[in-house]
């Protein structure tokens, strides 16, 4: 009883913090506003889906479906969860209140046995009022949200049951592509049965394309208004990349043919818009999705005609009205006998098109040798596989295997047009990247400045392996095999490998291979950032860049190693662990590598020998041209590469001529005649250096006395350079120069001499030799 006033001052804190966790339910709000909208849309869905089931959906009618109905099922997936976060929270707060008031209740009860005063009651009775007021609109809205909850989970069913119902036909239409799915295009009954039918069908078709474009124009999470703004920057954007690129062609600037594209700039937006519109991954309806497509055929066009052989022109043309057409068929998919007619059409069309372009013009009859011919070869093969394709399309659906005759028909026109499309998409994407180079702040970049094309062919090559990547997940999708192929894929990516307590699977070795093949990547663009624009604006000297860029690549690519291993599962503290137990052993065999290695860092540190520097090691004399972890290689004068230790450059004895400046003095030895003045030929010599312009004037050149010789009075003419590559040739200058100038100052070069003395007593001595020995024979 003591303590009921202060427990009661207590309360408020605890209503406080059992309601000021809860969230405003914004969001629960949000919910109940848009689910009868919701409810109704999926109402139209579910009418649309059980109308296509009922009839002979296609791959991409049925995939377009499971689109719809997965993005539902996530929508309300997401709506469940946070309704039931919410409802559990709510019941957590209604908890702790009961047992609050369940605890006051036993308070009031023992107060008023033990004969408490009137004012203390009154301050229990005001404290469980308190708690029934705040319980009561938590206990009103738990009760919504369990019913909101009810409402949502079952639209989570029915859309589940929706996708489970497309993802069994979808398995049906898949196991039977080789399979007669309707009659032969001659049976009489089945024209009959299509005129009957063919009126109703089409208004259901138009309902369901009418119905796609209202949420379009009307349901702003469809994305209208988001490429209505894209359209209208890029368009803005490109238009003035028009201007920039006339004003430059004007100025003569013929670097510009990839900013070419944007003499359409339109027709660049237009064709960004319609690629993002027609993605498979946006919540964009089916109609629209399948228009998109369509129409981005015009701004391909115009934008390949520029640089399109004209030899091809008609083959394209006749390519993008087909793939209108069969857009057309695809359209009217589920009408068995018009589908069947109107693909026979296109298939017929398509090979008569190719027939003509195979036996008329250019690529009739390729002579010579040399690209053009080669791709005048490539394109006669590639027609030829296209014709037998349509042919064996038309072949089939004309005798009712329809499933095979769309899927040949999509994988021609659809693939052909979506690639032009891409290559459309390549241009424009490689004007925006060669329009930002050379724009501010990238053209200031020496790395900009000195290797543009470098970057543009790089971004180009990368450009067309997303335009591949692209291409392959538009084809599938297009012609209804994208969701089988994208659970083919993970299923053979999830797939376990390994042996005994060791498992990983494919796609943790692909990430382990990417992962160090990003570092890698990554490694070389910084390196070429450093030596572009960092070391020459911060005045790094060689040595010091070098060192620099060395030990960054190592540690880039060790830390590049060790999230690689992570990525595959490895635990790093095992090989931590492992490493060091195998270091201990390998320490031992391997004492000539680790030496190595050590002394490439005392290289790179210490920086006795810098790349560039010219070295002579015993008989070996040349320039460094690298220093690697083991190894450096010295490169002779001779061209060859000479593969040296480090250990040997740092314990052995190692001349660097260029360690502190690129100086060296030349010594050249000349001989005079005697009775040359010793004073004039000193002269004559260092004014021959001194007129050389690669001869240093500090220190000055100087001819000093050697000796006497045999024949001639010995000099060396001694000069310095300061360019060591070229000494070679200023000693054979300076030769040539001195062999001129002591003619011409009176003095000669002397040819060796030798005198030969002959005694008159050699011819007796001689003789009596002789004599000695017929005698003693």
């Amino acid at each position: 009883m003591a303590e009921v006033a202060t427990r009661a001052a207590q309360v408020p804190n605890l209503l406080r913090s059992v309601t000021e966790p809860l969230p405003a339910g914004a969001t629960i709000e949000v919910i109940r506003k848009r689910l009868p909208e919701v409810r109704k849309q999926m109402d139209l869905e579910v009418a649309a889906a059980s109308a296509i089931l009922r009839g002979e959906p296609t791959l991409d009618m049925i995939q377009a479906q499971q689109q719809v109905w997965q993005q539902r099922l996530l929508q309300t997936n997401e709506w469940l969860r946070l309704l039931t976060h919410r409802a559990s929270l709510l019941q957590a707060a209604l908890n702790r209140l009961v047992d609050a008031k369940t605890t006051w209740h036993q308070t009031r009860e023992a107060s008023k046995a033990a004969g408490a005063p009137g004012p203390v009651l009154a301050e229990i009775e005001a404290v469980l009022v308190a708690i029934d007021a705040a319980a009561t609109p938590l206990a009103a809205e738990r009760t919504a949200v369990l019913d909101l909850q009810s409402a949502v989970a079952q639209e989570v069913g029915r859309s589940s049951t929706v996708l489970a119902q497309f993802t069994q036909a979808q398995q049906q239409a898949m196991g039977g592509i080789f399979e007669r799915d309707g009659q032969p295009l001659w049976a009489v009954e089945g024209w009959a049965r299509a005129r009957a039918n063919v009126p109703e069908r089409i208004r259901e078709i138009a309902g369901a394309h009418w119905n796609d474009w209202v949420r379009y124009v009307l349901d702003p999470s469809r994305g209208m208004p988001l490429h209505i703004a894209i359209f209208a920057m890029l368009s803005a954007l490109f238009c003035a990349a028009r201007r920039g690129w006339r004003r430059w062609s004007a100025a003569g600037d013929d670097e510009l043919q990839a900013i070419a594209v944007f003499d359409r700039p339109y027709s660049a937006a237009l064709i960004v818009v319609l690629l993002i519109a027609s993605s498979p991954m946006l919540n964009v309806p089916f109609s629209v999705h399948s228009l998109s497509v369509v129409l981005a055929v015009v701004p391909v066009i115009r934008l390949t005609r520029p640089v399109l052989d004209p030899r091809l022109a008609p083959t394209v043309y006749a390519l993008s009205v087909l793939f209108g057409l069969d857009s057309i068929r695809r359209a009217i998919g589920g009408m068995p006998v018009l589908e069947q007619a109107v693909l026979e059409v296109e298939m017929l069309v398509g090979i008569a098109a190719l027939a003509r372009s195979l036996t008329s013009g250019a690529p009739r009859r390729p002579s010579g040798e040399g690209p053009e011919t080669e791709r005048v070869h490539a394109f006669r093969m590639g027609a030829g596989l296209v014709v037998l394709t349509l042919a064996a399309g038309m072949v089939a659906g004309a005798g009712g295997y329809m499933r095979l005759a769309r899927l040949l028909a999509a994988s021609v026109f659809s693939g052909g047009v979506l690639a032009l499309t891409l290559y459309a998409c390549i241009r424009v994407a490689t004007g925006v990247v060669a329009l930002t180079l050379r724009a501010w702040p990238l053209n200031l970049l020496q790395m900009v400045q000195h290797h543009r094309d470098l970057l543009e062919r790089r971004v180009h090559g990368v450009l067309i392996v997303l335009a591949i990547g692209v291409w392959s997940a538009r084809f599938l999708d297009r012609i209804g095999l994208y969701q089988p192929a994208w659970s083919l894929g993970g299923a053979i990516l999830s797939a376990k490998l390994g042996r005994g307590s060791i498992s990983f699977s494919a796609a943790d070795v692909l990430e382990f291979v990417l992962t160090l093949w990003l570092t890698y990547l990554l490694s070389r663009f910084i390196l070429f950032v450093l030596r572009e624009d960092v070391y020459p604006r911060t005045k790094v000297t060689r040595g010091i860049s070098y060192a620099i860029s060395s030990l960054l690549n190592y540690a880039i690519l060790a830390l590049g190693f060790l999230l690689a291993l992570g990525v595959l599962g490895l635990d790093l503290t095992k090989v931590t662990i492992l490493a060091s137990a195998f270091g201990v052993g390998i320490g031992f065999g391997l004492q000539s590598v680790v030496n190595n290695f050590v002394s490439g860092l005392i290289l790179l540190f210490e920086r006795p020998i810098h790349v560039g520097d010219i070295v002579e090691i015993g008989d070996l004399l040349g320039e460094v041209s690298r220093i690697g972890m083991r190894a450096s290689t010295v490169r002779t004068w001779r061209g060859a590469e000479m593969i040296v230790p480090n250990a040997q450059l740092v314990t052995e004895r190692v001349t660097n001529w260029t360690l502190s400046d690129r100086r060296l003095r030349i010594d050249l030895p000349v001989g005079v005649n005697y009775g040359s003045p010793p004073a004039k030929v000193v002269q004559v010599l260092e004014a021959v250096a001194g007129k050389h312009p690669l001869v240093l004037k500090d220190p000055a050149p100087e001819a000093v006395f050697i000796a006497f010789g045999d024949s001639s009075i010995n000099f060396e003419l001694r000069a310095w350079t300061s360019r060591f590559e070229r000494w070679p040739t200023i000693r054979t200058e300076l030769a040539a120069a001195v062999y001129e100038a002591l003619p011409a100052a009176g003095m000669t070069l002397p040819f060796p001499q030798r005198e030969v003395r002959i005694l008159n007593d050699a011819a007796p001595v001689a003789s009596r030799q002789f004599t000695r020995r017929r005698e003693e024979s």
